[in-house]
């Protein structure tokens, strides 16, 4: 991170202009990134380097302030993904345009984000077929 830049601009720089949930680039959304609180003010989390993540419009509004989501195959209550303590690859890989969730966090956080959503799933599709979007970047 640059000395001298501000918070904002280091999330942006760490996340290479990328959703750090779905790994949309801001370049090939109409709808502007945000920075968002991994754990929200409303539940403690501190506006801080290592509590907040680039978020893309579509992530950051499905997620809120939730911390916690289902696991669709258990049941159960599960932490959502944490982008800052947990690793990406761990929790997701990629099917073509549906990302897949391989722990109950992954799954969970597929599920509360919306990220399998058709119209979300159709736009990755069509980015992939023009060659913008590679899944196996993760």
């Amino acid at each position: 991170m640059r000395h001298g830049s501000s918070v904002a601009e280091q999330v942006w720089n760490r996340a290479s202009g990328r959703c750090e949930y779905c790994r949309m680039a801001q370049k090939y959304d109409e709808l502007t990134f945000e920075v968002e609180h991994i754990i929200s003010k409303k539940h403690g989390g501190q506006t801080v380097l290592s509590n907040l993540c680039l978020a893309c419009f579509s992530c950051n509004r499905y997620k809120g302030s939730d911390i916690a989501g289902r696991d669709i195959r258990t049941g159960k209550l599960v932490p959502l993904f944490h982008p800052r303590r947990m690793k990406w690859v761990r929790h997701f890989r990629w099917n073509g345009a549906i990302l897949i969730g391989r722990t109950p966090i992954g799954r969970a956080t597929i599920a509360v984000l919306g990220i399998n959503l058709p119209h979300r799933v159709e736009l990755r599709q069509q980015l992939i077929d023009e060659g913008l979007f590679s899944p196996s970047a993760g």
